[in-house]
């Protein structure tokens, strides 16, 4: 009597609603990647996730939309799409990335035919590739790793249904619950296939790691031009910022710079980041004056060598390197705390210098983070004023005839004040309360004094009073308030210092930061953000760094604050090491690591085949003592311990079916052919075989034969202990291997 075993297979709805499903689990996965870019989008990505993840959650909503509507649909994301072109014609690649977006939205909702779902695959791999090439991302690795394995089981799924009539219909969801299917699909999931499938991907993985490290390095933006994305700077880090913009980055704890220091040693002192000056102001507002752009140079280097004026002395020069990671999306310039020996690139960029000022920027604000490499650091409270500023600075002081419009050019931007004359006056009599009788103040002095007066009188606080009066803002906080951010220290230290005749400006960056204990480098985040001012020392001709801020730094700005900053730990620490290690190993990767990747390996694959020789070696010589000593106490340990282990191994090998009997019981998925069965089959088949290859008088055909009933009993008839099993196996196996 034979016994039919019914395998559990999915149905062709149950194929097609898992099909409709995984395009839109890709689709999600793809507009998530695409978030990251900047391009101002956020309706169209806004629109396709809340609509795909609504869809998901329930299907049956998409299944009540008339077809009527999928026809008109086309048709207007067309039009959309024309208009959207139509307006960003010069940069395309905005536009084409939100009709990818308007695309994914849509096939992964309408209905799809198999060419249809094979399009939803390529678009979904093609915008999490982009995403991941413009800002190189570490979630660019999870994704493509989420990617991986659904788009391998949606090609599959896809392969099951083929041969099926082309059909442009939704499955049917009346029935439909999440966990009923999953429960159906972990039932006819088959543990071999999935065994399979996960060696393939751990195979798709390593081949992608051999790729990476054997391909040349190049720059995709650079490749494809139109790939070329301007992220917008943060308000307080432009050419022009307005009171409270710099304090509201502060209200953001994500980083925004990551340096990979020599050692935490080599940072002495609390770290200011300088990142732009701003020379002008006007009615509460700072900015990067006209005049001063004229002295920009805009080239394309890799190398940027120390400033002409502001170098490392020879003495203080120790080969130090110090690597920087800038986030995008923060600012076109980028963050210095001091003079530098050189300032290398990963590739060739496309540079804005302001030597007069020592800043460095980029053509745009870039999108991703942006490597360089700084050999040695200098961690100082004075930098030199450029021979231009010292030249027009002694001018104006000798008295030598200046006209009014030169006022407006720079470096007098510096000494511009810009207010009304009632305002002007208040300032002049607060710098006269202040100086009193001492007519000859130094820079430092004064700086001291006003800093003093500042943090004496006012309190810090990220919501300023008394800046709503009808006079400049922040001559009204001078006079009416008593908290104010760091913008406003400033701003009221550069223009009380600009009424007494000291040129002033204000700076913007970074101060402080802290330490990633898990990976050894200095951390700086958005929270970190900060203004303070430089005043000009005439007879240095030097520009000294002054923070009125209260508690930023002590009041005599020639002390430099000790080096002080947080010890970052924990789970967050970790995970940032993780972005740390990607950036490292993975954004930092030239064709130097690739050489120094493969030494390395060439490396370990000696020093792997020495230890395995050590080890024979050793084993040999053990082996070799207990054959000569098999009665000491150690021989007899050893090979106690040995021989439990060959009882084990046999003990697991006789009772297999037993084990493999209880396997699906365990993952509690419906028993199929149970090990005996399958044991049988697989014997009847080496008999079936070796049958049709004897001839009809050859005398083992007749064994062959017995052999084949007593396994045909076994494979299709009623189940049989175990025992009996080992018995007809045993047989059959051995008739099999009498050949002659």
């Amino acid at each position: 009597m034979s016994m039919r075993i019914n395998q559990a297979r999915l149905t062709i709805e149950e194929l097609k609603q898992l099909k409709w499903i995984l395009g839109g689990i890709l689709a999600m996965l793809s507009l998530w990647a695409l978030g990251s870019l900047d391009l101002n989008s956020s309706f169209h990505l806004t629109f396709g996730m809340a609509a795909v993840f609504a869809a998901l959650i329930r299907p049956q909503t998409v299944a009540a939309i008339p077809p009527f509507f999928w026809r008109v649909a086309a048709p207007a994301m067309l039009l959309i799409v024309l208009v959207d072109f139509g307006f960003g014609f010069i940069n395309f690649f905005p536009p084409l990335m939100r009709m990818v977006m308007l695309l994914l939205a849509y096939r992964a909702l309408a209905p799809r035919t198999r060419r249809e779902d094979l399009q939803l695959v390529l678009l979904c791999l093609f915008g999490i590739v982009v995403s991941g090439a413009l800002t190189v991302s570490l979630l660019f690795a999870v994704q493509i790793l989420l990617f991986t394995p659904i788009a391998m089981a949606l090609l599959l799924v896809i392969c099951l249904l083929d041969g099926r009539p082309e059909e442009r219909n939704l499955p049917s969801w009346k029935r439909f619950s999440w966990r009923q299917l999953i429960t159906r699909v972990w039932l006819v999931a088959d543990i071999r296939v999935l065994a399979w499938v996960t060696l393939l991907f751990s195979f798709v993985v390593i081949a992608s790691m051999a790729l990476f490290v054997s391909i040349p390095r190049f720059n995709l933006e650079q490749a494809i031009p139109f790939m070329q994305l301007q992220a917008e700077a943060k308000s307080g880090f432009s050419d022009v910022v307005k009171l409270g913009s710099v304090s509201e980055i502060t209200e953001d704890h994500s980083i925004a710079l990551r340096v990979d220091a020599p050692s935490m040693q080599a940072i002495i002192s609390t770290p200011y980041w300088r990142i732009l000056i701003l020379d002008q102001y006007h009615d509460g507002e700072f900015r990067l004056s006209s005049q001063s752009r004229e002295f920009r140079r805009q080239e394309r280097l890799r190398l940027i060598p120390s400033w002409d004026d502001w170098k490392v002395p020879h003495q203080q020069r120790n080969a130090q390197l110090w690597t920087f990671y800038f986030e995008g999306g923060i600012s076109q310039y980028l963050p210095l705390p001091g003079a530098f020996q050189s300032m290398r690139f990963a590739t060739d960029q496309d540079t804005v210098r302001l030597p007069d000022l020592h800043v460095v920027g980029l053509d745009v604000v870039p999108q991703s983070a942006v490597s360089y490499q700084i050999e040695d650091l200098l961690w100082e409270v004075r930098s030199p004023a450029s021979a231009t500023e010292n030249q027009a600075f002694f001018d104006y002081s000798t008295g030598v005839e200046i006209k009014d419009e030169d006022m407006l050019r720079f470096p007098l931007t510096t000494l511009g004040l810009n207010i009304a004359q009632q305002d002007r006056a208040l300032l002049t009599r607060l710098n006269r309360d202040l100086i009193g009788e001492s007519a000859s103040l130094s820079v430092a002095e004064y700086s001291q004094l006003v800093t003093n007066y500042l943090r004496r009188n006012y309190r810090y606080s990220l919501t300023p009073n008394g800046t709503n009066q009808a006079e400049d803002p922040v001559v009204a906080w001078i006079t009416a308030g008593d908290a104010g951010h760091c913008e406003l220290f400033a701003s009221a230290f550069v223009l009380l210092a600009r009424d007494a005749g000291y040129p002033a400006r204000m700076v913007v960056g970074f101060v402080g930061g802290g330490w990633n204990t898990v990976e050894d480098f200095f951390v700086v985040r958005n929270s970190n953000a900060h203004a303070w001012a430089e005043i000009y020392d005439a007879y240095t001709q030097e520009w000294l760094r002054v923070d009125p801020t209260p508690g930023a730094s002590p009041s005599n700005p020639d002390l430099p604050l000790p080096a002080s900053f947080e010890m970052e730990t924990g789970i967050s620490a970790w995970v940032d090491s993780l972005r740390m290690q990607w950036y490292r190993r993975i954004v930092n990767f030239d064709q130097q690591d690739q050489v120094e990747l493969a030494t390395s390996m060439l490396d370990l694959g000696n020093q792997l085949l020495k230890s395995l020789s050590v080890k024979f070696k050793e084993v040999r010589t053990t082996l070799i003592d207990w054959l000569q000593r098999p009665f000491s106490r150690g021989s007899f340990i050893g090979g106690g311990v040995l021989l439990c282990l060959c009882f084990a191994v046999v003990y697991l090998w006789r009772t297999r079916f037993r084990w493999l009997h209880l396997l699906p019981r365990m993952l509690r998925r419906k028993q199929g052919l149970d090990p005996i069965r399958k044991m049988a089959s697989r014997l009847l088949h080496r008999v079936q075989v070796q049958m049709a290859e004897l001839e009809l008088n050859d005398p083992r055909l007749g064994k062959l034969r017995d052999a084949l009933k007593e396994l045909e009993a076994v494979r299709f008839g009623p189940a049989v202990t175990m025992d009996v099993a080992k018995s007809v196996f045993a047989k059959a196996k051995q008739i099999l291997r009498k050949r002659h």
